[in-house]
């Protein structure tokens, strides 16, 4: 019994210093379709502009420019709206901020619009049930 106890304290803690990257959904950008309602440059340069923070590991920086965008998709009533606020939740979950995150991933499903990256994660499937 003391070797299975050792054994799964070591895989809790190699899963808990692995870093969230490994084991989160991946941020979207949005689709580039040439004269479509859905594709406002200021949202898609900020959204990317998140993404680039994102892969940089700059979480803070990420979270503004997502913030940003997702603003302006909402008083826009942009389709790019369920992008925006996934790619935000997932950052705001690996900043920590749960409850903010939890908002975002319920935005973020309501305005999915069909996207399967949105509706079949499993990270968004675990803050809303």
């Amino acid at each position: 019994m003391k070797p299975l106890n050792s054994l799964l304290t070591i895989l809790l803690i190699t899963g808990l210093l692995l870093p969230t990257s490994l084991y989160a959904d991946n941020l979207i950008e949005l689709p580039r379709t040439e004269g479509s309602k859905n594709f406002d440059m200021e949202i898609n340069n900020l959204n990317n502009m998140g993404i680039k923070h994102h892969s940089l590991n700059e979480l803070s920086q990420a979270d503004e420019n997502l913030k940003k965008a997702t603003n302006l998709a909402q008083q826009l009533r942009d389709p790019s709206l369920g992008v925006t606020s996934f790619n935000r939740a997932l950052v705001l979950h690996q900043l920590h901020k749960k409850k903010e995150a939890e908002k975002y991933f319920t935005i973020a499903k309501r305005y999915a619009r069909g996207d399967t990256r949105i509706l079949n994660s499993q990270l968004l499937k675990n803050y809303i049930k």
